[in-house]
């Protein structure tokens, strides 16, 4: 399949992981199948303009960020990774998962500066 399709694929799964979400989640959400979405995000399908909204819209970017040819983060950017796991939850479960990654943080670096001493 041609280079444009590769490069919408990687801009999809780009933005699936930023919010967190598996490619079964995404097929949801976009009303796609997810092995669909998968071949969408390798680049071995052409895929509609339809196509193309569905998943704009589910991932909530602007059909044109998915055509953008501008360079991409990397994909281990974990900052958004984590914020796509608070996106869309109620307020005590997204203050419980934030508390929680606090914490495990705190664990870390505690277990870091113990090593060095």
């Amino acid at each position: 399949m041609g280079d444009l399709y590769r490069e919408i694929g990687v801009r999809v799964r780009h933005e699936r992981l930023r919010l967190g979400w598996t490619q079964e989640e995404l097929a949801e959400k976009s009303d796609l199948h997810p092995a669909y979405v998968g071949q969408i995000e390798r680049g071995e399908k052409k895929i509609s303009i339809e196509t193309l909204r569905r998943l704009a819209k589910a991932v909530s970017v602007r059909m044109s960020d998915l055509l953008n040819e501008s360079a991409l983060p990397p994909p281990a950017d974990w900052e958004s990774r984590i914020g796509g796991l608070l996106r869309d939850r109620d307020p005590q479960e997204a203050r419980f998962l934030y508390d929680t990654l606090r914490q495990l943080a705190r664990g870390l670096q505690a277990r870091s500066k113990s090593r060095r001493s």
